[in-house]
């Protein structure tokens, strides 16, 4: 369950949550094209290449966070952060687009439901991708000449954000209890055990 709860950090430990004052606006980008059939894999190389690419994915989005946070991305001028915000979430949704062409890639693990595994990861992390989308998407249309209706917007944005993260984390705590063979594997892996950390 150890792994697991790693991923399940990713959602909580603020990777899902943006600032209550943020805003973006973004053209929501086409949904991706389903992916072919994953080939199979053996698991240990499996578990590798995703958790590399999930650290790696994580790195970049406390990255682009922090550079959000420093070029003034709490400034009480609203425009000032929207611009900043469309920046800031059209990365993170490139960098999510990324890490699901890295979890097609990985293929699929070669173990008992190892199929339901690999379709699991890439739903949850599309699912991430959509709630900064629809994020932007809905901010496109905020306001910011009133600050403190920006803010309830942002805010109204963010929390919904925040709870997608929740949704997410509740699927892998869940898919720890159920996937036992792919538990085991994902948390004698290496690169898997810096993610709970």
């Amino acid at each position: 369950m150890r792994f697991w709860a790693g991923v399940l950090g990713l959602g909580v430990a603020g990777l899902l949550v943006v600032p209550a004052e943020a805003a973006w606006a973004i053209e929501r980008p086409a949904p991706p094209a389903a992916p072919a059939p994953a080939q199979k894999v053996p698991p240990k190389q499996w578990a590798h290449s995703v958790c590399t690419s999930l650290r790696d994915w994580s790195t970049n989005i406390k990255d682009l966070t922090s550079q959000f946070r420093s070029a003034g991305g709490s400034s009480p001028d609203a425009a000032q952060v929207k611009d900043l915000l469309v920046s800031y979430l059209g990365n993170t949704v490139s960098e999510t687009e990324t890490l699901l062409t890295q979890l097609d890639q990985a293929g699929t693990p070669n173990i008992k439901d190892g199929s339901k595994v690999a379709v699991l990861f890439r739903n949850a992390m599309t699912d991430v991708q959509n709630l900064f989308s629809t994020g932007q998407q809905d901010a496109a249309n905020v306001d910011t000449t009133d600050l403190t209706q920006f803010r309830a917007a942002t805010s109204r944005i963010g929390n919904a954000i925040t709870q997608g993260g929740t949704k997410l984390s509740q699927t892998f705590k869940a898919a720890g209890r159920k996937y036992k063979a792919a538990n085991k594997i994902l948390g004698a892996e290496r690169a898997c055990r810096s993610l709970s950390s």
